[in-house]
């Protein structure tokens, strides 16, 4: 997914979010605590599947090595 696609899905979590509050002082404070927490929980997200691939692709070099294979894991 592009980042600007990224961007425009938590925008839209964002004030989904936002729709619950009543229109006050306490919204922009709200605002600025979901925005936060979304890009928060975004970059966690990025952060798991980078790590996912790594082990994955360090576990299939291991077992071809350990079994003299190549593209059999």
């Amino acid at each position: 997914m592009s980042e600007f696609n990224q961007i425009v899905e938590l925008t839209q979590k964002m004030f989904y979010y936002l729709d619950t509050f009543e229109i006050n002082n306490g919204r922009k404070l709200a605002q600025e605590i979901i925005w936060e927490q979304l890009r928060k929980d975004a970059v966690e997200e990025k952060m798991r599947q980078l790590r996912a691939s790594s082990i994955y692709e360090e576990s299939a070099r291991k077992y071809y090595a350990k079994n003299s294979t190549v593209g059999e894991f």
